[in-house]
């Protein structure tokens, strides 16, 4: 269990340091003064890695936490240092991803408070379906495998789309053999 500690004796501002897992005990609260709080996670740990991004550094979250009748306000900013692949070409990046975040907890029947969830759904929501690294990317050559941000290859161009005259060809021949509709 971590407690909020009085710097220099103050009561207006407290500090929290935490290590996986940060939960925030209500008795040590008091209601309408804003507490500093610090942590961290581990992406591994709560499960948060994807094929396409890993975290090189601890998740950080820090922000005011505050306590009311029925709620714990907490308010901040969540920042991580990952290593994206881009979805079409393939290159590494290296990034700094800065979140805000103000999330309420209701406390009805809760001695403490954890937002563990709460960071999981926002490092989930937050990545997207396909990272690239410009969006002008323009990928992988499917045939020679060159990256064509760097130049053009030789390779004949392939159509994956079949031309209308061959549909209207193939439905020609569907309307013969089963009549038409």
């Amino acid at each position: 269990m971590f407690r909020p500690r009085s710097p220099l004796g103050s009561k207006k501002n407290f500090r929290l340091a935490t290590h996986v897992n940060m939960k925030f005990i209500l008795s040590e609260f008091q209601d309408g003064v804003p507490v500093h709080v610090e942590g961290s996670y581990d992406a591994k740990t709560i499960d948060v890695e994807f094929p396409d991004m890993l975290y090189t550094a601890p998740i950080l979250v820090s922000g005011e936490a505050e306590k009311s009748v029925g709620m714990l306000r907490f308010q901040g900013t969540l920042t991580a240092t990952v290593k994206r692949i881009c979805g079409k070409c393939l290159k590494e990046k290296n990034e700094a991803l800065s979140f805000d975040f103000d999330w309420i907890f209701d406390l009805s029947g809760k001695d403490t408070v954890e937002p563990l969830e709460n960071v999981r759904e926002l490092l989930i929501v937050e990545h997207p379906l396909v990272h690239l690294c410009k969006a002008s990317c323009r990928g992988l050559c499917p045939q020679c495998g060159i990256d064509l941000n760097e130049g053009a290859c030789n390779c004949k161009k392939i159509s994956y789309h079949a031309s209308p005259v061959i549909i209207k060809k193939e439905k020609s021949k569907k309307e013969r053999h089963h009549g038409t509709s």
